[in-house]
């Protein structure tokens, strides 16, 4: 019997995406060129690399002089940056099932893997798990984490946001579980950000089926209006969605990050698929609208944080800060790409795709924390470029 030449809907798909991914590392192969202050606003100053505590490192937390980075290897790192141009490695944990999310309340740090932890993290060389909480598939591969009060929302790619009562970290209360397939839309949510009485939650959608109709992001109001107190689950309304289909300068799909501005006007969101930078209009939470979106400088956009001004964003092997004071119109002033932070550059011609390796960063201060996720390491990087770090410190 001879083999039919019809190519699975799945095979159709990776080649599509193949052809996106090639053309995609020509036009940043150019755009990168044409970036400003490329060679000299960013300097790698202190880099760790330790392939067992920074297993496939995915997600950064500072709190003081110290970094939290969660591992998909199923590692936490606790690192000393207390001097910026030598980090330096406090203790770690190993064996915690696709650690992907973290964040630091005092003396515990609520950790995101296959279940949702509380570590004591009083004594930084000694870390001890005090708390777990089980319930898959509601609680699994928590990819995103943000506080609200005494409140906690993750973002849990298995297609879940679940509510956590912190009021005693050490022993957080699961108050709820949202099924966001059926509640918005949202396939696999990846990130979570809180504004006024709402959250904002991003999905990327499911890999198998890329180019499929979706939603790429939802707003929930999650407070009432008057006291604006915390609501049950079951009360929580869908104020907007945003769909991830349509033409490719316009697209979210595979949304990956979001960050809300300080005065809680606009958000920014990182889409994977198409490596799109977006902004969206959240002022009315009832009528968002997208009013930006843009090309970065690597394959992925899987880290983003806002300061001021600027957007830093992380992705493939290229950390950028894009220029946000006029939310219509982004403006990259200047990126960091490969160098020893990220020193097995993409070869996607030979199989060899690297594009999903800065994962997340965190600034603060003059300098970017960033994780390598495929080189297992954490570097630090000073900005020299003056224009960067004033717009990073502006607040009106």
């Amino acid at each position: 019997m001879c083999k039919s030449n019809n190519l699975s809907k799945k095979e159709i798909t990776v080649f599509l995406f193949s052809l996106l991914l090639i053309g995609y590392l020509t036009r940043q192969q150019v755009r990168a060129a044409e970036v400003p202050g490329c060679e000299t606003s960013f300097a790698l100053v202190g880099l760790l690399r330790d392939d067992q505590a920074l297993n496939r490192p995915h997600d950064v937390e500072l709190q003081g002089n110290t970094a939290y980075v969660a591992g998909k290897g199923g590692t936490l790192a606790i690192i000393d940056i207390s001097d910026a141009t030598k980090p330096k490695l406090l203790s770690s944990l190993t064996k915690l099932e696709d650690a992907e999310t973290v964040l630091p309340v005092g003396d515990i740090l609520l950790l995101g893997t296959r279940d949702f932890l509380s570590v004591e993290v009083k004594d930084p060389k000694h870390p001890v798990i005090v708390n777990r909480i089980s319930d898959r598939p509601r609680i699994d591969r928590i990819n995103g984490m943000v506080r609200r009060g005494n409140y906690v929302f993750t973002a849990n790619k298995s297609g879940y946001v679940t509510l956590f009562d912190i009021s005693q970290p050490s022993v957080p209360i699961l108050k709820g579980v949202l099924d966001t397939k059926k509640r918005g839309g949202l396939r696999s949510p990846h990130d979570i950000a809180v504004f006024g009485d709402c959250i904002i939650v991003v999905s990327a959608g499911n890999a198998a089926d890329l180019f499929s109709q979706h939603n790429s992001l939802a707003v929930y109001r999650v407070a009432d209006l008057q006291k604006h107190q915390l609501l049950p689950i079951e009360k929580w309304t869908i104020e907007a969605v945003l769909n991830a289909s349509g033409k490719l300068q316009d697209s979210l799909s595979g949304a990956n990050r979001v960050a809300v501005t300080s005065d809680h006007r606009f958000a920014t969101v990182g889409a994977f698929i198409h490596s799109r930078f977006g902004i969206i209009d959240i002022r009315n939470p009832q009528n968002i609208r997208q009013i930006a979106n843009m090309p970065v400088g690597d394959i992925s956009a899987t880290g983003m944080t806002i300061s001021g001004k600027i957007a830093f964003v992380a992705g493939g092997e290229c950390v950028e800060a894009i220029d946000i004071t006029e939310p219509t119109a982004p403006v990259s002033i200047a990126q960091y790409r490969g160098g020893k932070l990220f020193p097995t550059r993409r070869m996607i011609l030979k199989g060899q795709a690297r594009f999903d390796n800065a994962h997340d960063l965190v600034y603060r201060d003059g300098y970017l924390y960033v994780s390598a996720q495929n080189d297992n390491q954490f570097g630090i990087i000073k900005i020299n470029n003056q224009r960067i770090v004033k717009l990073a410190a502006q607040t009106e």
